[in-house]
């Protein structure tokens, strides 16, 4: 499949989702919005895709939402809904997704390309990559949730420091903080990250989807609400094939100990 802004590739259950705007360093314009919507409902109607990698064309993962164009458009509320509206459907989407996702970074990781990894489930990155969310020092708040699910991930009193002061931060901090999963070097970006959607794939599929949104959904509920979605999910889990295939094989190749 592919599109203006981006192209997607697959290799048996491993999708490969790229941002193809290298002269940009991949900035986000508004037909890599427009293509980024399509291209996710796409994969939600792909069952057998179980890891999906979102990657960057040529020199970074991706610079940030495209300035040049922004410039050009008018400063009104109604303009910028029309921009941002399907921005924040586009990643909505894609958090949403039943398959896991991975964010293989490499150089610039900026502002709406630090929006599109976090909202991936893991992060890896080149120890060359670097992050920052710069908006506010462009007068503007960020434009997405992932930005200020920060909090969540890494505390309050970092995710001021990132999003408030715009400082920018390199992948061994993003690493210490614990925004990724792991820093590697160079060279071995794509060997670590296709480790990693090996990882992946070992997991149950449908109790990994489930696991992915009580997660998502935790912070949000209350006690009683979180104990009744685990109990609809611990159901949809005995329903689900991974579980009845998960205890055959226990039963035909262990043994219980007494």
């Amino acid at each position: 499949m592919e599109w203006d802004t981006l192209r997607f590739e697959q290799n048996a259950r491993v999708g490969f989702l790229i941002l193809d705007r290298p002269a940009s360093l991949n900035a986000v314009n508004e037909q890599l919005i427009v293509d980024l919507e399509e291209a996710c409902r796409a994969i939600q109607a792909a069952p057998d895709l179980r890891v999906v990698v979102l990657k960057g064309e040529g020199r970074a993962f991706c610079s940030g939402m495209d300035l040049r164009a922004a410039v050009n458009r008018p400063a009104t509320a109604e303009t910028l809904r029309a921009v941002w509206a399907p921005w924040v459907r586009a990643l909505e989407i894609f958090e949403r997704l039943d398959q896991l996702t991975i964010a293989s970074i490499h150089g610039a990781c900026l502002g709406a390309g630090l929006e599109l990894a976090l909202a991936c489930d893991f992060r890896i990155a080149a120890h060359t990559a670097f992050f920052a969310l710069p908006q506010v020092l462009y007068g503007a708040p960020p434009d997405a949730a992932p930005s200020y699910r920060l909090a969540q991930m890494i505390g309050l009193a970092k995710a001021k420091e990132i999003i408030i002061l715009g400082e920018r931060f390199t992948a061994s901090q993003a690493e210490r903080w614990g925004l990724l999963t792991r820093v590697v070097e160079a060279e071995k970006l794509d060997a670590e990250t296709a480790k990693l959607a090996a990882r992946c794939l070992e997991v149950g599929g449908r109790a990994a989807a489930v696991a992915k949104r009580l997660l998502r959904e935790s912070w949000k509920l209350d006690d009683q609400a979180l104990a009744a979605a685990i109990d609809r999910a611990r159901v949809e889990a005995l329903e689900a094939e991974d579980f009845r295939e998960s205890m055959r094989l226990y039963r035909e190749q262990r043994q219980p100990r007494v």
